[in-house]
């Protein structure tokens, strides 16, 4: 159940993602003079940058060369604007031809924008959006160290070095290098500091540094600047919860709860941390006030099925997870839950139905374990045996199991008589419990059987 407890908090922006840079290939906000020359010069819609944007118009219309002339005619006129071989690069990323925009900054630093800072930012920027943190990293700290000798344009190269240090911390983060991101960090927030966001992101490199303190009065900022943003509490809570703190994890969310009491984002974060305490009953209260609150809540319902299920409330977890349902008719973890809970049930209409729900979530999911093995388990239950053991071998081979999906897979097995894999699972499964385990204790039972 690892998955439901992960996407809850996630969903509610408390998760330890990393502060990304706006990335051109990622965010384009399009081709037009403000996205082109708006971080080099002010009021760069103006008629007096028409140049500019008869540039843009011949770029549209294929016409390169013509779109340079414009652009070299622009800069005579205002030298405080890039380079023309930076902004033809700028152009292609911002019309979205990725691979061009990269050859054409390589030719710009070989040809006019040698001394310009620009170039490494955005092959930094986009080396991250593809996943080439490494390459990402070295461009960074090239692009930081060539904005620390710029001296052109002033508003560039403040542009530059926010854009610079958000996007090294976000490197830094990813990689666990927490001096570093806690560096460019301060000083994004010295450069920036209305950003609620760069606030947040400290507060969690702080946890990560063992300053909870300093950690917390960053959230409290970011909360201050972004009321939109989840409870200081609740977001400590989730820093405590990453470093396997769980009775200060706990306090945190109590004294959330305590500051308010109809705030869906600290309702559900207070709940699952109870849930994952064990205290099924309190995270059942706390459920209830939650979808008196936020009755359209995905994870409000969700949560309530699985701390249902957890319960052995099967009617109530039923209709939690088919209100959760109609809110999100594809979601992968109520289709899932909906379909392990209906299998085990008398009713041939309701089994029928756990068959439907595995396999459109199946179809939704085709190389997920986690669904491949729910209609492994549906099927052998439904006496499909051929087609389960297809759907059993896919999902063994789409990569690590949950402790949920374990269970099931020894289950499988133990009818096998296959106790030693059975066996095996369930230790593991228990031993690493990160999240929200639902058959935790069926696991415990069945594993004291095997010994």
């Amino acid at each position: 159940m690892t998955a439901v407890s992960a996407r809850i908090l996630v969903l509610f922006a408390i998760a330890f993602s990393c502060l990304l840079p706006n990335g051109a290939s990622a965010q384009a906000p399009g081709l037009t003079q403000a996205a082109l020359i708006g971080d080099a010069v002010s009021e760069a819609d103006s008629p007096k940058y028409g140049d500019v944007g008869e540039a843009i118009k011949r770029f549209n219309n294929r016409d390169q060369l013509g779109a340079q002339q414009f652009l070299e005619a622009a800069r005579r006129k205002d030298e405080k604007l890039p380079p023309v071989g930076l902004l033809i690069a700028k152009m292609y990323l911002l019309s979205g031809q990725g691979p061009a925009a990269r050859a054409a900054l390589e030719k710009a630093v070989m040809e006019d924008a040698g001394d310009d800072p620009e170039p490494y930012l955005l092959l930094a920027e986009d080396a991250v959006s593809t996943g080439r943190i490494i390459e990402g990293d070295a461009l960074f700290d090239k692009a930081v160290k060539e904005i620390a000798a710029y001296a052109k344009n002033p508003k560039r190269k403040r542009q530059f070095e926010i854009r610079a240090y958000r996007g090294r911390a976000a490197v830094s983060q990813r990689r666990r290098k927490w001096d570093q991101a806690a560096a460019d960090l301060k000083k994004l927030v010295e450069l920036d500091p209305e950003n609620a966001e760069a606030h947040r992101q400290l507060g969690m490199v702080s946890f990560w540094l063992n300053d909870a303190k300093g950690g917390y009065q960053n959230f409290v900022t970011a909360k201050k600047l972004n009321p939109k943003l989840p409870s200081p509490y609740v977001q400590a809570g989730v820093m405590y919860d990453a470093l396997a703190k769980s009775a200060e994890s706990l306090k945190s969310f109590e004294a959330a709860y305590a500051e308010n009491k109809t705030d869906e984002t600290t309702l559900v974060a207070y709940a699952n941390a109870l849930v994952r305490s064990g205290d099924l009953a309190k995270a059942e209260t706390i459920l209830k006030q939650a979808q008196a609150a936020a009755p359209s809540s995905l994870n409000v319902w969700l949560l309530s099925g699985v701390t249902a299920r957890m319960m052995n409330k099967p009617d109530v977890a039923e209709q939690a997870l088919s209100r959760a349902l109609t809110i999100s008719p594809t979601n992968t973890d109520v289709l899932g839950q909906l379909a392990q809970l209906l299998i085990g049930n008398e009713d041939e209409a309701k089994k029928n139905r756990a068959r439907e729900c595995a396999i459109a979530n199946q179809r939704l999911n085709e190389n997920s374990s986690d669904a491949n093995i729910t209609l492994a388990w549906v099927l052998f239950n439904a006496g499909d045996l051929q087609n389960a053991s297809q759907a059993l071998q896919n999902g063994l081979r789409a990569g690590t199991l949950s402790p949920d999906s374990s269970v099931l897979v020894a289950k499988i097995l133990l009818e096998r008589d296959d106790k030693t894999n059975a066996r095996n699972l369930l230790e593991n499964a228990l031993k690493n419990d990160q999240g929200i385990f639902v058959m935790r204790e069926e696991a415990t039972a069945m594993l004291a059987k095997l010994k």
